[in-house]
């Protein structure tokens, strides 16, 4: 008998199951230059978690943990591609070294820039590299998450073209499990705002923080909501719950995108297609987009609220985007994990 074998395979099982709360992480590293620095606080603004913050003293932005976590980064660059000086430097990979939330083993490599034609690319200018792309490879790499938005209205014409390519997304069965509710009554945005934003605080409160009782909870409600469970969306709720509640980050739309329950095979992932092509659509016609998928966690508790916004059977809600005009040139290419690929020729 190989007690190695075994004793290898019981601690895979127990690294399974243990660890949820707090999980030991590997962290990028920020860099910043004072001397470029342009002091327009975007990189804090635009952070989609409470990890960068601005030093009015200083005038000079921040990096900082959150409860647990040494550093509350996720490593989406989105500071460094909203910086209009350049003067930010995110480099590194969060990654869960054990437990059940550890980055698989596969999963390995440096952060690179995108890489269409091979490791060619790898120092070259994405603006070299452009040229030789088709117009869809531009909208995919260039795509960011935006969260600073202008006011300023989108024209209903624009709203009709982005939820028309949506409606051309491929889905199983020709089913179309998919319906779309756009809300532009800032009231409503703001009011669902809020009272998701309470839910979120009470999910934060149970995780954030040390103690016995919460490593065990979160353990708990791991086997039971495996996804819902990584510590990475705790700062996300802490950077609302600093800016008052604003989920959506002002923008003047707001569309839920919602499923079929009966669905054919898979409505999520189908919903999911359609979502991302009325994403790439919204940034190839000069809009910004965020998906706020923090609506659809908190709104299962608050059912009064969906029947507001008219989320009744058979629909239910997948996730949320938010469009509008950016408030700059936010679109830009980033630096991204590489992906494990198994080629079987």
């Amino acid at each position: 008998m190989d007690y190695f074998a075994i004793e290898e395979k019981a601690l895979k099982i127990i690294e399974k199951y243990t660890g949820a709360h707090y999980p030991p992480t590997t962290l990028p590293t920020f860099e910043f230059d004072a001397e470029k620095c342009t002091h327009c606080k975007a990189c804090a603004q635009a952070c989609p978690t409470s990890c960068i913050q601005w030093d009015e003293e200083k005038k000079m932005p921040y990096a900082t943990g959150y409860k647990g976590m040494e550093l509350a980064c996720i490593s989406c660059n989105t500071c460094e591609a909203v910086c209009p000086a350049n003067c930010i430097r995110v480099r590194g990979e969060y990654r869960v070294v054990y437990g059940r939330y550890k980055t698989p083993d596969d999963k390995q490599g440096e952060m690179t820039p995108p890489m269409p034609f091979g490791d060619k690319d790898l120092n070259r200018d994405f603006k070299d590299i452009e040229k030789d792309l088709t117009e869809t490879e531009k909208v995919i790499y260039r795509r960011r998450s935006i969260r600073l938005f202008k006011d300023k209205p989108v024209p209903k014409e624009l709203i009709h073209r982005i939820i028309e390519a949506a409606r051309f997304a491929p889905s199983a069965g020709n089913n179309q499990p998919w319906k779309f509710v756009v809300v532009t009554n800032r009231d409503l945005i703001d009011k669902v705002d809020k009272q998701c934003a309470k839910v979120l605080d009470a999910i934060k409160w149970m995780y954030a923080g040390s103690g016995t009782w919460r490593k065990v909870a979160v353990s708990l409600t791991s086997y039971l909501q495996v996804n819902n469970m990584d510590q990475r969306p705790i700062p996300a709720i802490q950077k609302v719950h600093q800016s008052g509640g604003s989920i959506t980050w002002g923008a003047p739309v707001l569309i839920h995108i919602l499923k079929d329950v009966r669905g054919i095979s898979n409505p999520d992932l189908d919903t999911g297609f359609a979502a991302h092509n009325l994403v790439l659509a919204a940034h190839s016609l000069g809009l910004g987009t965020c998906y706020i998928g923090f609506i659809a966690s908190a709104i299962k508790y608050l059912p009064w609220l969906k029947k507001e916004i008219g989320i009744e059977y058979p629909y239910d809600l997948v996730t949320s985007v938010c469009v509008g005009y950016p408030k700059g040139k936010l679109d830009n290419p980033v630096y991204r994990g590489q992906v494990p690929v198994e080629w079987i020729e």
